[in-house]
């Protein structure tokens, strides 16, 4: 009888062990939750997912990614930068990783890192038109008014559909103070859907 017992604990144990084993989820699994989390503004989900994914992964590019573009969108600059850093350090070829981290970078206030960052992305990609709206932002913020044109010309020429060009470049008149040019660029990137664009408007008006 006691052996008897013995087998029942071992068959329970068992039981629990595949029962779990059946619940474990990859990395991928948890880096898909992940996306899925942040696509739907659950951001808290979505940084505990993505960890899980490292976890399980230490050289999961996408994870520490996505986590940094998480911690972006919720101001958490440094940590954003960590992640990105990590990426990069593991896909030091990868354009796109350059260009979020000077994003982050430019978020920041920190410009000069920002174009080092996107100025890199842009040796590695040149008709790369989020990287040359980047360079074209932090080009503005310091004031270097041709450069900042020059970029944002071509994301606008490579990319003539998107709101962002012409809300960018509506910006860089405003800063050059042609006020009329900024108006058409701005009212354009309103009206294509950029809310910020159309408060920027509004401060024109």
């Amino acid at each position: 009888m006691k052996h008897r017992g013995m087998i029942v604990v071992l068959v329970l144990v068992l039981c629990v062990y595949l029962a779990a084993v059946a619940g474990a989820q990859s990395a991928e699994e948890w880096y898909n939750k992940g996306v899925n989390a942040f696509d739907a503004g659950k951001y808290e989900e979505a940084i505990t997912y993505c960890t899980k994914a490292i976890k399980l992964d230490p050289e999961y590019t996408n994870a520490y990614n996505n986590r940094g573009n998480t911690y972006n969108t919720l101001n958490q600059y440094e940590e954003a930068i960590a992640d990105y850093t990590k990426a990069i350090e593991l896909e030091p070829e990868n354009s796109y990783r350059y260009n979020v981290r000077g994003w982050a970078y430019y978020l920041m206030g920190e410009y000069t890192k920002a174009l080092e960052d996107v100025t890199i992305a842009l040796k590695l990609e040149p008709d790369y038109p989020e990287a040359l709206d980047t360079r074209a932002n932090a080009y503005r913020e310091l004031g270097r008014y041709d450069e900042a044109m020059e970029d944002i010309e071509r994301a606008i020429e490579l990319k003539p559909d998107e709101e962002w060009g012409y809300w960018t470049r509506g910006l860089i008149y405003r800063d050059m103070g042609d006020v009329e040019r900024a108006k058409v660029d701005l009212e354009k990137a309103c009206d294509m859907g950029e809310d910020e664009a159309c408060a920027d408007l509004e401060e024109l008006e």
